[in-house]
């Protein structure tokens, strides 16, 4: 027997995100109900014991937004005693919102706002936060809707009559930019030592460029979460001491040019890459270093590309740019990158984030405006005509991926561990949000909870059923059944590759194909971990037809993998060849005499690429970030004239043979690591063929693949997904031999190819299926 409290709430309740909002604390409250719109407010019905709804009547002012507005609380009806049957298993939001509210991705600083800033005889110059209505923050400022400022960040900040009047005026290009400020009444900087003492807040800007060119290493709070670290990139002591604090002893760094022409003097750079760097989204673009360019090597050791991109927003603008100090000349180009380890999704409290940057950063350069969730500069390739999301965030999010089907039913997906990121499918489209790194730790789970409960307040939706991954140990799939118990809402699991395949069928409007899914690894419902995968894919399940022939996932360099073939074939390497692995005969016996116990199996294709860069020889010793062989790979194949063609002699070294039992075919790469084996010393020359045969033979061994599947199956549509097909070289290649055999091939759109693309194929599927029962 439950109690019922009917409630008229009233106050400036019709934003979008006060559903939502007391859908949530109903939910944590143990409580069951509906609440549903009237016209001068909203009516609440609670259902649960006498004690939860005393709690949360008495906790309900404290917890109501300020921005509401609440003035009264009225009970209309109160029941006692009503039988659990006839009161909702869940809270729900009666009538949906007709319309999903806009809101536009954030957008870098417009050419009139930067002059206005650089304008000695503007109120505003040299001061960083402020934005018309055709640029700047919206999505990152956003609390819910409506894009009005007390819904937004700066809230904290009301306008002073200047900036008002200004606003309201139909002549001046702030005219209803809900984000004006200005020196009077906005945010400020300030500077502080490594130690969190203030150095001073009288143009801290200045002291912060007088810091870069002294040597220092700059934290700089971002407008859009977080901190961004910088570092004059002329200076290789700082550099290196920047790597080896941020323990990034190999890991290609960022660079931030002042304006085009910096970039034009140091990368190459198209008319296409160029219109895409000054665009709205300003993203960092994947760009080659000139021959000639000047740029310290220290930058990016393992490539030959550099990621660069220009300010992003105006307090990076104005880095660049002098302030009172105009002996001190404006920076052509920094070096930056994230504050966060590698990868990682870390906490997002802004005090945990400065005590773990004090330990490699000489000042930071603060403000007093608190932003949510970090939504990092996105990054991106031109690759012919197409643009490659290898990291799809600010610039882009929340702009939704639009399907030719209208969902069924309103998803909410909760993506995988790595790359972790979210995703709300509903109408026609699915959302993602910016990829929010590894999820390693319960403790980061709530990353996850935190970016979807904010999507449900900026688009006034709640979800029908929750998505997540099908290995059910995970993080992610943990924070989205526990999402589902919150809330009373069925659950769909979706193993990760599928997952990978379903979010390039959305992009592309299939529901029906074969999907080729390359990757470093991730668990398959079978124990083992699979990253090579061939898949007769569809919205309610799959087939797996073929992958990678598996080996034991060791841990350890790349050269003791190479070994490890050998071993397993009774091949005892030749002296030539340890000196080519980096190994010695001492530590190569220490290593044949361990005792080998069980091991979970893997697949992975970024293995395969790392041990086959060992037999090479441009493997290094350690891979101290996991893409590293890859791009090593890239880095000699590019480097081939492809106007001639590979000697056979060479090419044959590549071989994989392939087996097939129970309507499944598997790769072996064993003759290729023999061959490589008995190989001599190797100039550089012939890394660059040997890198280059060695990309071919992959893309024939993926052909296979699809041939085989196609001959079993009788589709000959194929989906590429899996960061690997980021790499442009493997994705060329493949599409071009799967079209010569008249497959029709698809690729991402909208979506990098990493985890990051996973929540939208869980949603995709559960959308249109509705069926809570898991996938097989």
């Amino acid at each position: 027997m439950k109690s019922c409290v009917t409630f008229e709430l009233k106050g400036d309740l019709h934003n979008s995100g006060v559903r939502p909002f007391f859908w949530k604390i109903a939910a944590e409250a143990g409580l069951t109900g509906w609440i549903a719109d009237t016209g001068n407010g909203v009516f609440l019905r609670i259902e649960g014991t006498d004690e939860q709804i005393s709690t949360f009547i008495r906790t309900l002012p404290s917890r109501v937004p300020a921005t509401f507005h609440l003035r009264s609380v009225n009970v209309l009806k109160r029941e006692s005693g009503v039988p659990d049957e006839k009161c909702l298993p869940s809270f729900r939001l009666l009538g949906r919102s007709p319309e999903i509210p806009e809101i536009r991705p954030d957008r870098g600083p417009c050419p009139d706002c930067v002059k206005e800033a650089l304008n000695p005889a503007a109120r505003r110059y040299r001061y960083p936060f402020f934005c018309c209505t055709d640029c700047g923050p919206q999505y990152s400022f956003a609390l819910r809707s409506p894009f009005i400022r007390k819904n937004t960040a700066m809230t904290a900040f009301p306008m002073c009559s200047n900036c008002q009047n200004e606003k309201g005026n139909d002549e001046s290009h702030h005219k209803n930019s809900e984000l004006l400020a200005c020196p009077d009444c906005g945010p400020q900087f300030f500077l502080l030592d490594m130690n969190g003492d203030l150095v001073t807040d009288v143009n801290p800007l200045a002291h912060g460029r007088a810091a870069l060119k002294n040597g220092e290493i700059l934290a700089v709070q971002s407008l859009y979460g977080g901190f961004q670290l910088f570092a004059d990139a002329f200076n290789r002591d700082t550099i290196r001491r920047l790597r080896r604090k941020r323990k990034l002893p190999n890991r290609p760094l960022c660079l931030m040019a002042r304006n085009p022409e910096a970039v034009r003097r140091y990368c190459e750079c198209s008319e296409a890459e160029m219109a895409l760097l000054i665009s709205p989204a300003a993203p960092m673009l994947i760009l080659r270093k000139k021959t000639d360019s000047p740029l310290p090597e220290e930058i990016s050791p393992d490539t030959d590309t550099v990621a660069v991109g220009l300010p992003s927003s105006l307090p990076e603008k104005l880095l660049f740019e002098p302030q009172s100090d105009p002996e001190l000349p404006p920076f052509e180009i920094l070096v930056t990158c994230g504050d966060n380890l590698p990868g990682k999704a870390e906490c997002m409290n802004i005090d945990e984030i400065f005590n773990r940057l004090m330990v490699f950063t000489d000042k930071f350069l603060c403000h007093d405006l608190k932003t949510g969730l970090s939504c990092p500069l996105s990054i991106c390739e031109i690759s012919g005509e197409k643009t490659i999301f290898h990291r799809r965030a600010r610039g882009y999010v929340p702009r939704g991926i639009g399907i030719p089907f209208r969902l069924l039913r309103q998803v909410g997906a909760f993506g995988c561990d790595r790359q972790a990121a979210v995703a709300f499918g509903f109408q026609n489209r699915i959302i993602p949000s910016q990829a929010l790194g590894i999820i390693d730790g319960k403790t980061e789970t709530s990353v996850l909870q935190d970016m979807f409960e904010r999507f449900t307040y900026l688009f006034d939706q709640v979800p029908d059923m929750v998505a997540c991954d099908m290995n059910r140990d995970s993080f992610s799939a943990r924070a989205g059944a526990d999402f589902a118990d919150l809330h009373g809402l069925p659950l769909i699991t979706i193993q990760t590759h599928h997952a990978h395949a379903l979010a390039c069928m959305a992009e592309n409007g299939l529901q029906h194909a074969l999907a080729l899914v390359m990757n470093g690894g991730s668990p398959g419902p079978d124990g083992s971990e699979w990253g090579s995968e061939c898949l007769e894919a569809r919205l309610d399940g799959f087939s797996r037809m073929a992958a990678f022939q598996p080996v034991p996932k060791w841990k350890g360099r790349p050269a003791k993998l190479f070994l490890d073939y050998l071993l397993k074939n009774h091949v005892k390497p030749m002296p030539e060849l340890l000196d080519r692995l980096g190994v010695d005969v001492s530590e190569y016996e220490l290593w044949k005499n361990q005792p080998h116990s069980p091991s979970v199996q893997t697949g992975s294709a970024l293995r395969l690429i790392n041990t086959v860069c060992a037999g090479i020889g441009i493997a290094p010793d350690f891979c101290h970030y996991p893409e590293r062989c890859l791009f090593l790979l890239h880095k000699y194949a590019s480097r081939f004239d492809r106007t001639s063609r590979i000697p056979d002699s060479v090419s044959v070294l590549f071989q994989f043979k392939y087996s097939e039992e129970k309507e499944f075919r598997q790769i072996d790469w064993t003759d290729t690591m023999l061959n490589l084996a008995h190989q001599g010393p190797l100039s550089e020359a012939q890394k660059i063929l040997y890198a280059e045969a060695f990309y071919d033979a992959l893309a024939e061994s993926l052909l296979a693949m699809s041939l085989f599947a196609e001959s079993r199956s009788g589709i000959r549509d194929v989906v590429l997904s899996g960061s690997l097909f980021q790499d442009p070289i493997l994705r060329k290649k493949t599409c071009a031999r799967l079209e010569s055999r008249s497959f029709r091939v698809f690729t991402h759109i909208n979506l990098p190819g990493d985890e990051s693309c996973v929540p939208v194929g869980q949603a995709y599927a559960a959308g249109l299926t509705g069926d809570s029962d898991s996938h097989p």
